[in-house]
């Protein structure tokens, strides 16, 4: 009998223990597609994961959600997608079968799968994926610009979950990799003036097409959008925001706070969430080609996976130079 192939990956067995393994190499099956990683990015996210793991991850678990590469085999019943076809991979994996799904809204799926979570993820040299939820890259795309697919289309959500911010003031805070994004749509959806609030110069400089504050006005944008996981930032966009503003709230922030009903009251204010994307993939790919919007920016440093360990560190506490990390693969 012949041994199984193995491949290296980035498994988390513990809180705060992740550890390169030896593991078999997986197998595409029925509906599935073997993609050979090409490129994989480091979300906010998957730093969450490790550290405290919130959404109880069954562990041992291969992580990583943000992935692109080459199909090197295709399980039965696949026909849309062959062998050499290079594609990004969206994570979510909806089950199409709950009420949530039947409503039209399978990003919102009850059942939810998703790469990393429940199923092994993409910090390998191969993972399996269902064919649905993995797409073809333009031929002017390169692969590892393609890992941004997923972080795009919930950005392009956040965007249109604002609604019409056509010549409206749109305040973005948060300076990370999504607030990057997210003020860059927010200039291509034709807002009047995007503001970004944030603390890394470094940072603040690469958006281009937007104004950087130091001081939140109150009272003095249309559309606040919260990019980052920090309760006093969620205080900052709802002062900021004129009567019948709207804040969209994109970061998650886990704990319970308190809000002022009564200021929302009295402005009629909106609050609305942002989770996951609404079928924004063709938008997302038409976005990652535009050499106007040179959205491969976003990733900084490109990282053999050799060195998985410094790209951790630098996701971790490398703000001051660094804003999204891509671990790549011979």
């Amino acid at each position: 009998m012949n041994k199984p192939a193995i491949m290296h990956a980035l498994q988390l067995q513990a809180l705060n223990r992740l550890v390169e393994a030896e593991v078999p190499m997986p197998q595409a099956g029925p509906g599935e597609v073997l993609v050979r990683t090409v490129a994989t990015t480091i979300c906010t996210s998957d730093l969450f994961d490790i550290a405290e793991n919130r959404f109880h991850i069954k562990l041992p678990r291969i992580l990583g959600h943000e992935g692109a590469g080459e199909i090197v085999a295709c399980g039965m019943g696949v026909t849309s997608l062959h062998p050499g076809d290079l594609v990004a991979a969206h994570p979510v994996v909806p089950c199409l079968q709950c009420a949530e799904c039947k409503r039209g809204y399978r990003h919102l799926c009850s059942q939810m799968g998703h790469l990393g979570h429940d199923r092994e993820g993409t910090f390998a040299e191969y993972f399996v994926h269902r064919a649905d939820r993995v797409f073809k890259l333009p031929a002017n795309l390169p692969v590892a610009t393609g890992s941004l697919l997923e972080p795009v289309a919930v950005c392009l959500e956040a965007i249109a979950r604002a609604g019409d911010i056509k010549d409206r003031v749109v305040l973005v805070v948060g300076d990370g990799p999504f607030g990057n994004l997210i003020a860059r749509l927010a200039v291509r959806a034709g807002a009047g003036r995007v503001l970004v609030s944030g603390r890394e110069p470094f940072r603040l400089q690469r958006i281009p097409g937007a104004e950087i504050i130091e001081t939140i006005i109150p009272r003095s944008v249309d559309v606040s959008i919260l990019a980052v996981s920090a309760p006093p930032a969620v205080q900052d966009c709802l002062k900021a925001l004129r009567p019948r503003g709207r804040l969209v709230i994109f970061s998650a922030v886990f704990d319970p706070m308190p809000i002022d009903l009564f200021s929302l009251h009295l402005s009629e204010l909106e609050i609305v969430g942002s989770c996951n994307d609404e079928d924004r993939v063709d938008e997302a790919l038409e976005c990652l080609s535009d050499p106007e919007l040179a959205l491969q920016g976003i990733i900084t440093h490109y990282i053999p996976f050799s060195n998985w360990k410094q790209a951790f560190e630098l996701a971790r506490n490398g703000q001051d130079k660094a804003l999204k990390i891509a671990l790549v693969f011979d």
